[in-house]
Formats: C-alpha cells, structure tokens, sequence
C-alpha cells in the first residue's frame, strides 16, 4: 500500500511539475506566430491559409496564393525562415498586433535578399482563435515595438 501511495504522489508531482504556466494574452499571440512560422517553414500553404490567415476571400483561393508565394520562393532557394524575435501585443478586445524579425534561409545557408527582415501582423480574434489579417513591412533596425492598445 505504501508503494502505490509513493508511486501516485510522484506520479503527480509529475504531473504538476510539467503543467506549464497560464500564458498571459500577449504570449498567446506570441505563441500563435511561433506556430505560424513553424507552419510556413513546412510550406503547408493550405494549413496556413486555414489555421492562420483570414486575408483572401475564401481558404481555397489563399491557399492558391500561398501555394505561388513559396514556388516563387523555392525558385530562388528559399528553405526556411529563421526567427530572432516575435512581439505580441492584445490591442483590444478581439485584436492584437505582432511583430517578427527574421531571416530568410537558402538551401545551402545563406540568406536570400537582405539578412535582417521584419515584419508586422494585424490579428483578430475569431472563435477558432486568432488569426491574421494584413501583413505589413517593419523597418528591421527599429525594435519591435507595440503600438498604443485600446
């Protein structure tokens, strides 16, 4: 009996060990993008136009887009996008703002086009959850910096 009663203490100190702490609502949009970029390093264009964007008229015709965008890249030798920072900012009640500084990758390593890219990201809140709205070009040598929140 007291071994059941030792292995269950453990077995939940496990447990409560390896629950993460609650993330704020920016770290969630922070969160978001990380996965979005996880997502755009595989290319899955139809996952992207499904779980992340809410840009073109229907999933089908973004994930047409989408699917040009990374022939057009992969043309060049594109491979990934390496990430040094993402912002997350909530603006209101359903909104929220994101930044990210990036570096596009090669196949062989080397940056394609300018090393040091930034971009920012307007989010809404859906009930699938976030998703993005307009891309816009970030000024790389700027920091990444939240813009008032309502």
């Amino acid at each position: 009996m007291k071994i059941i009663a030792a292995l269950s203490l453990a077995l939940t100190t496990v447990a409560c060990a390896s629950t993460p702490a609650p993330q704020t609502p920016d770290q969630q949009v922070e969160a978001f993008m990380r996965d979005y970029t996880i997502t755009w390093n595989k290319h899955d264009a139809a996952a992207i136009a499904k779980n992340f964007y809410r840009q073109g008229p229907t999933v089908e015709e973004q994930t047409a887009s989408l699917t040009k965008t990374f022939a057009d890249l992969m043309a060049q030798g594109y491979d990934k996008s390496d990430i040094h920072e993402i912002k997350g900012c909530v603006t209101g009640p359903d909104t929220a703002w994101a930044g990210m500084k990036f570096t596009r990758l090669k196949t062989d390593g080397t940056p394609l086009g300018p090393k040091d890219r930034a971009s920012s990201y307007d989010l809404k809140k859906f009930p699938d959850g976030w998703r993005i709205l307009k891309l816009n070009g970030y000024d790389a040598s700027k920091p990444l910096a939240c813009p008032n929140r309502n």
